[in-house]
This record gives structure tokens, sequence and C-alpha cells, in this order.
């Protein structure tokens, strides 16, 4: 008996000793640190920047604070939300992993093998909103993905006076409609109460509704619609003379492109914020 008992004393030893073992080594998601079983986005290319580390699925990373999923680590970029703006990752679940262009694990996607690192592909880099563990690509729908390219502007720096838009800007409106099919775009009238050189009393800016209306906040759907077009002409700023773009109380900007996505901060509101409206500004001779 007292054998027996030794022996079972000494088995739960060894039982507890083995969990306590798993336990220390087990990783922790959401912690800053790329460890084994995890997923891990990356800021910057080549696995360097801030990273952000999952142990689950993740269908929508969220576009906003304080709801969304953030860059944890130290580094270029930590603070910032990882939506659209991750370019690597390491892939350490054991299994392969898929990144979406859409939330819902939808649009174009790149799978990740086990025990993998890499870079972002052209489809996925700083335009990514959901991954999946587990996968080899077969989750999610279409979604329609990324727009195509448009054609290079072709038109000259200039002004006009609104509503008339620019040549310059008429095509950005053209191409548009074109390869998105978004048809709400406009120049809206004169601003008295702005300068005349800003970019909508010059003719080089576009407002395009995505919400039902102005005044009203989008739809889950909708808003990922707004981000549909802002990224493409985020992506696409160079071949369409792009300076700036302004979508759910965020703005990027060529000229400071490596920010990524900043807050917007000189307008609040589901307007005065650009929620329920995409806004695009043009390279002009006045750059306001």
């Amino acid at each position: 008996m007292l054998k027996k008992l030794a022996l079972a004393t000494m088995m739960g030893a060894l039982i507890s000793a083995s969990f306590g073992a798993a336990a220390a080594n087990a990783a922790t998601d959401r912690n800053g640190v790329c460890e084994s079983g995890e997923f891990c986005l990356y800021y910057n290319s080549n696995q360097e920047g801030s990273v952000s580390d999952f142990d689950t699925s993740i269908s929508d990373y969220g576009d906003e604070q304080p709801s969304c999923y953030e860059f944890k680590g130290a580094g270029n970029g930590k603070g910032k939300c990882v939506k659209n703006e991750a370019a690597s990752v390491w892939n350490r679940t054991g299994h392969p992993v898929t990144v979406y262009f859409n939330s819902g694990y939808a649009g174009p996607k790149q799978t990740i093998a086990a025990n993998t690192k890499a870079n972002l592909n052209s489809d996925l880099k700083n335009e990514n909103a959901s991954h999946k563990l587990n996968d080899s690509g077969s989750g999610g729908g279409g979604g329609g993905g990324t727009y195509g390219a448009p054609d290079n502007n072709p038109h000259p720096s200039a002004a006009a006076r609104a509503p008339q838009a620019t040549k310059r800007t008429q095509f950005v409106d053209d191409e548009i409609r074109r390869l998105t099919g978004e048809k709400d775009c406009w120049v809206g009238d004169y601003r008295s109460n702005e300068p005349s050189t800003s970019n909508h009393n010059t003719g080089n800016a576009l407002d395009c509704t995505i919400s039902n209306a102005i005044g009203t906040y989008p739809t889950a759907a909708q808003k990922e619609q707004g981000w549909k077009l802002a990224n493409w002409l985020r992506k696409y700023a160079s071949k369409l003379d792009v300076r700036y773009v302004i979508w759910q109380g965020k703005i990027w900007s060529v000229a400071r492109d490596d920010e990524g996505w900043r807050n917007y901060t000189a307008g609040t509101g589901v307007t005065a914020g650009h929620y329920d409206h995409v806004h695009v500004s043009i390279q002009n001779p006045y750059g306001d």
C-alpha cells in the first residue's frame, strides 16, 4: 500500500511538473513578441518594425482605436492599427495561414506556409484586413478584392473654379467610375469660407459618397467599400497624381507615406471627420 501511495504521489508530481512546463512554454498572444505557435504581422518588410502576434484567426483587424488590433512590439509602427499597415509576416503556427485583403476572409489572398517568414505581396502589402489560421486559401468568397490599375494621368497641374474640375481631377473621377464603379464623386460648390486656393475651390479635390447619404454613418459593408476605394487611391497615387486621401477619421498623404494612415484631426463628426465620404485631393499648383 505504501509503495502504491508513493508511486501515485510521484506520478502526480511528474504530471504537475509536466503541465507546469507546458504552461511556462506556452505562447502569450498580444504581448508584442512572436513566439512559437503564433502568427505574426510586422509593420515593415523582412520582419522588421513593430510586431502584432496572434494565436487565433481574426476576421476583421478593425481600423481605429480603441477597438482595433494594433502593433504591440517595440519599433517602427508601434501602436498603429494593423489593418492596411502590415508589410511582412512570420507564421510559427505549424499550419498554413492565409492573409486576406478584405474582412471576413475575402478578396485577394496570400497563403503563408507553416514555419515560414514572408513579405506580403503587392496586393496585400499595407492592404490587409483579416487572416485565417490552418487555412490553405479556401476561406472567404471572392469579395471583389482590389480594383484594377488605372491609366497614368496625362494632365498637367492646373487650377479651375469650383464646381468645375480640372482636367487632372476629372481624369481621376473618370478612372474611379471606370474601374471601381463608384459614381457619386463630385468637386462641390465654391466654398466662400475656405481660401480661394483650397483643393475644392480650385477643382482639385473630389468627395465620393459611400454611405446612404451625406450626414449618415456607413454600414459595415459600406465601410469596407470605402476602405477599398481609399486604399486603391493610395496604391495608385503616383499614376493618378493623388496628393492625399481621407476616410473614417484617417488621412494618408504622399508626403508622409511612411507613416501610413494617420489620425485626421482637422474635423470631427460624421461629415467633417469623413465617415460618410472618401475625400481625395489631387496634386495641384497650390498644395493646399
